[in-house]
């Protein structure tokens, strides 16, 4: 092998080696790159990962966003104008593909009876007018309802039904004069005339049962005495009663009243359900007197002077004709409006700003206060005067009108509201940067005293260790664990809801975290040599802890610092949402700026009720809470990964 080696050797010559660098002085060579610091080289990591620099660019537009356009945005978010309550999003361009185009969806709205088509046999939905429905959707239809003051709840029962305790119950009638309708009946004996009362149904126990009166004259008081019993019913089914032949007298004016008696060893289990009440004569094979749904739940129960009468007359399985449709919100929102009285002051006003387009057209020559004005004037039609004095010769008065609320309220063209509006008629996107603001500044404010407290905490606890780091961390356990609901309770009982309260909440056990994480740095670093070698040359606890071991571990107690404040956020958004925050007509001052008492989480609560209905209110504001969140965390994440890597992937 060694031979074979001296051959390879032996083909090389002298000539085939070649001194490259002869004559050349030769120098150390100049570092071309400037050294970098700790955090530039955490940047620099940083910046590496396109997920955390784009995670941060979002967060930087949400928090510019927050700053920006409270300032700048001209849309309301101060004033309330009810008129303009919850209108959906309308986003110019998406409108004219009919994408979040201003339209809402309304079911269950009753319908006026007067507008039915008799052609198509659709009803237009009351207080909507018909050049705002998107007619190709309107539908209508039939749905139960209860109510007994509304005479368009037609049909279905009644229901009389006997208290418990009580041994009976009386139903009279109601009347104001001879031409009332409900119970009040005329009969006429010379056309053979008859009751007839359909019971649908009966819950009865033992003997319990229905007694029909009859009174032949108009009467109020609250007794039986001077009625007459013309008949009883105990099962369900239609009944006749010939009041004539019971009475035994004739009679023309009349009363019916009803008595449900309870079985005394069951009391309250007997109820009634009455269909209608009719009256039948030989003139027609129709009844002549009817009275059924809304007019006979309009009956009234006696009030009896005996202790044992008492019970509930409701109505049950009525009906109403209702629609549903899409109609354009904005333009109904903007549109024409009625006025009750419009200062005469005012008026006047707008008739001098707008004079090239307010023309007068009279409706009624006879009458100078009821005419129309041309469009594009705010005042559409003056109807009258109203509240007209007269003081030393001169008239005071305002006028009832019909006006165009947009241009009444200085809106020149329909708005876009791009997330919609609040049920106070504000704009929820610049409402919902505002509360971005305010979460964004209390996070940064409650973060801030967490940091603060936390840090001093852990250094001290960190530093001297021994006796002082033993109590100083069973104090932290104790405080660490409160319950929270006992916290926020005392500090309700003590503040009530608000910001006080808000910021003791989030204060009193926050700042254990990052206590922790700087105890940890510290027993990390406090043993190191060159701790050691500035406590030998006579440096102080003060300097060891602020210039040698505190910047040591900087990096990590920012990166904790920075992932506490969406844990604060999202705790204020809860408390807020619950009730037990900050609130609407609260006001806070951070940093010397003065903030309304909106947040996401106030933003949230306000939606919750309506979330069925405008789901927009909700949605938006949960999107915005959820992406900063996101945002934050990752920004966090990367901070960490960034100042140490050792712990990059970790959670």
């Amino acid at each position: 092998m060694a031979d074979n080696k001296n051959i390879e050797f032996d083909k090389v010559s002298k000539e085939d080696f070649e001194f490259v660098q002869m004559g050349e002085k030769i120098y150390d060579k100049k570092f071309e790159t400037k050294p970098i610091g700790y955090f530039h080289d955490a940047m620099i990591r940083f910046a590496k990962n396109r997920t955390n620099v784009i995670a941060t660019i979002i967060l930087g537009i949400i928090i510019m966003m927050s700053i920006f356009v409270p300032i700048f945005s001209n849309k309301n978010a101060e004033v309330q104008e009810s008129r303009l309550a919850y209108l959906p999003p309308r986003v110019p361009f998406l409108a004219d593909y009919g994408i979040m185009d201003g339209y809402k969806y309304l079911d269950n709205q009753v319908v006026d009876l007067t507008t039915i088509d008799p052609v198509t046999g659709l009803g237009l939905p009351e207080d909507y007018p018909a050049q705002y429905i998107d007619m190709d959707t309107l539908e209508n239809y039939y749905t139960s309802c209860k109510d007994k003051d509304d005479d368009r709840c037609v049909g279905g029962d009644n229901i009389l039904k006997v208290d418990n305790q009580k041994s009976h119950i009386v139903l009279g009638s109601s009347y104001s004069d001879d031409t009332s309708e409900y119970m009040f009946l005329q009969l006429n004996q010379a056309n053979n005339a008859y009751i007839q009362i359909d019971i649908s149904q009966v819950i009865f126990t033992g003997d319990a049962k229905l007694n029909i009166y009859m009174a032949t004259s108009l009467i109020g008081n609250s007794s039986l005495e001077d009625l007459t019993l013309i008949g009883t019913i105990t099962e369900a089914g239609v009944y006749q009663f010939t009041p004539y032949e019971a009475l035994g007298k004739t009679f023309v004016k009349s009363q019916i009243w009803l008595e449900l008696v309870s079985n005394e060893n069951e009391d309250g289990a007997d109820s009634v359900y009455i269909t209608n009440i009719e009256v039948y004569d030989d003139t027609s094979t129709n009844p002549i007197y009817s009275v059924d749904g809304y007019y006979l739940a309009n009956n009234y129960v006696m009030t009896l002077l005996d202790d044992t009468a008492g019970g509930t007359w409701s109505r049950y399985n009525g009906q109403v004709l209702a629609a549903k449709f899409s109609y354009d919100a904005y333009g109904y929102a903007f549109g024409s409006y009625s006025i009750s009285a419009l200062p005469r002051s005012q008026y006047d006003k707008i008739i001098a700003e707008y004079s090239d387009s307010c023309t007068v057209t009279w409706v009624d020559p006879t009458n100078p206060y009821h005419y129309t004005l041309s469009e594009g004037c705010p005042v559409e039609e003056v109807l009258g005067r109203v509240g007209v004095v007269t003081v030393n010769g001169v008239e005071y008065f305002s006028y009832k009108v019909t006006a165009n609320y947009g241009l009444m309220n200085g809106y020149e063209s329909i708005p876009y509201f791009l997330f919609g509006t609040s049920g106070s008629g504000m704009d929820l996107f610049k409402l919902i940067w505002i509360g971005t603001r305010t979460s964004l500044l209390l996070g940064l404010l409650v973060s801030a005293i967490n940091i603060s407290i936390g840090v001093v905490f852990g250094s001290i606890s960190g530093y001297y260790g021994g006796n002082v780091d033993l109590i100083m961390q069973r104090f932290a356990e104790i405080v660490g664990r409160i319950p929270w609901l006992v916290t926020l309770s005392i500090f309700i009982a003590l503040y009530g809801p608000g910001q006080v309260a808000l910021i003791g909440v989030l204060v009193i056990s926050g700042w254990i975290g990052v206590a922790g994480v700087t105890r940890t740095q510290f027993y990390r670093y406090k043993g190191r040599e060159y701790v050691l070698a500035s406590r030998t040359l006579g440096a102080g606890d003060g300097r060891l802890i602020f210039r040698h071991i505190l910047p040591n571990g900087i990096g990590t107690i920012i990166t904790t610092s920075i992932l506490s404040i969406p844990g604060v956020i999202f705790t204020e958004s809860t408390l807020s949402y619950l009730g037990f925050g900050i609130g609407h007509g609260t006001t806070l001052h951070i940093f010397g700026l003065e903030l309304t008492g909106v947040s996401v989480g106030v933003l949230l609560a306000d939606g919750r009720n309506r979330l069925l209905y405008e789901p927009y209110l909700t949605v938006w504001p949960s999107v915005i809470v959820s992406i900063l969140m996101i945002s934050f965390n990752m920004f966090g994440n990367a901070l960490r990964d960034a100042f140490n890597p050792a712990l990059r992937g970790s959670e």
